[in-house]
Order: structure tokens, then sequence, then C-alpha cells
């Protein structure tokens, strides 16, 4: 009860400005996922590498937070995600369903029926499992080329060498992102309001992007080929 008003007030935002509220939280939890990436690659470092920088005021660890990177993060998922998050659900809830209903209608006619009756709880299952085949196929590959180019871009990448990221980087996470968004997703169209569905992703973003951040940070395929070519150069013995 002592929740109802805010969650109201909240709720009458997201529905009279989609696009600022989605904006808003996407930048919001781009930044914390970002700074939770950094938070967890800082604590699994070794204890030999907890170096202390001392000064004449200040005395700090090398585990402090780049605030850049964070920056460039939550730029990110304020002006590109949340923007894209807001049109494409919207697309598909505006597209899907009269499509599967064409569709259905086309093949009851084909077969020399009449119309097709389906109950509304298959439909909503078709239009579900039809959504997240359209997430996982055509929405995802474009936004997760998109995600690696421009942050290697904003971070001062040349678009060579964030060309050579995004080839290294894509199918390892392509594949990890169809394995965990599949289900999640498939309850997000089937059960929740297209005006809360991109809330509903936001929920589990954090976690999300704190493994994007890391991958483009840390976790790269890239860095690994590119040692390994390093070794392959220089041999054993040098």
């Amino acid at each position: 009860m002592v929740l109802s008003r805010p969650f109201a007030a909240y709720t009458r935002f997201v529905k009279r400005n989609p696009l600022g509220s989605q904006c808003l939280v996407a930048g919001l939890l781009w930044c914390a996922g970002d700074i939770l990436s950094q938070k967890i690659s800082h604590s699994q470092q070794p204890p030999n590498e907890h170096k202390t920088i001392t000064g004449p005021e200040t005395s700090k660890t090398n585990h402090h937070i780049d605030w850049k990177r964070v920056g460039i993060m939550s730029s990110y998922g304020f002006f590109i995600a949340g923007p894209l998050y807001t049109v494409w659900y919207k697309t598909l809830d505006r597209v899907v369903a009269p499509l599967l209903t064409s569709g259905l209608s086309k093949l009851a006619a084909r077969n020399g029926g009449g119309a097709m009756t389906v109950s509304k709880k298959s439909m909503a299952l078709q239009v579900a499992v039809a959504k997240v085949a359209a997430d996982n196929f055509i929405f995802e590959p474009p936004y997760l080329s998109l995600f690696f180019l421009s942050t290697h871009t904003m971070s001062g990448t040349p678009l060579r060498e964030s060309v050579e990221h995004l080839k290294a980087d894509f199918w390892p996470t392509y594949v990890t992102d169809v394995l965990v968004w599949t289900p999640i997703q498939f309850i997000n169209f089937l059960f929740v309001p297209v005006h809360f569905q991109p809330q509903f992703v936001n929920a589990f973003n954090i976690g999300w992007n704190a493994f994007l951040s890391y991958v483009k940070h840390e976790g790269s395929h890239y860095h690994a080929e590119s040692t390994a070519q390093a070794g392959a150069l220089t041999g054993p013995n040098e």
C-alpha cells in the first residue's frame, strides 16, 4: 500500500513519456551495469596487483572506477539502447499480431475452409513465440553489432580495429544472448503490457549490461586472439 502511489505515478510517467522514461532508465542501468562490471573485475584481481598509489593528500588503490568508461556506457544506454528498445517493442506489438491473424486467415482460405478460429490463449502464445523469434533473429544481431562498434568508437578505437573486435566477440556474445534472453522475453511478451515491456527487460539489464561491459573491456576474444598471435610470433624461448 505504501508503494501504490509511487508505482501509480511511475505508471503514468511511463505511459505519457515512453521514450523519455526508457532512455532515462536505460542510461541509469547501463551506468550501474558498468560499475558492477568494474567492481567484479577489481575483486577478481590477485592480491599482488593491489598496488597502492600514495601522495601528499591521498592514498588509494589502483581499483578506482573508470568514470570515462562509465560515461561511455551510460551514453550508449541513454542515446542508443533506450530509443531502440522503445521503438522495437512498439513495432512488434503493432506488426506481429496482425501478421499472424492475416496468415491464419490465408491458410484457412487456402484449405477451403471458413475463418480459422483460434482461442485468445492460443493466439497470445503464438504471438509471444513469434515476438521472441523476431527479437532473437531480427533485432539482436544488428543491435549487438551496433553495441560493439559504437562503444569501441566512442572509446577512441579506430574503426578498423572496432570491426575486428566485432568479428571476434559477436558470435560468442550472441549465443549467450539467445540462451539468456529467450525465456525472459517469452515471459515478457506473453504476460507484460507493451508499455512496461522495456521496463521488464530493464529489471534484468544490470546483470546483462555488466556482462556486455565485461566482454567489451576485459573479456574480449579479440584480446585473447591478439595475445595468442603475439606468443606465436615471439616463440617459447623469447
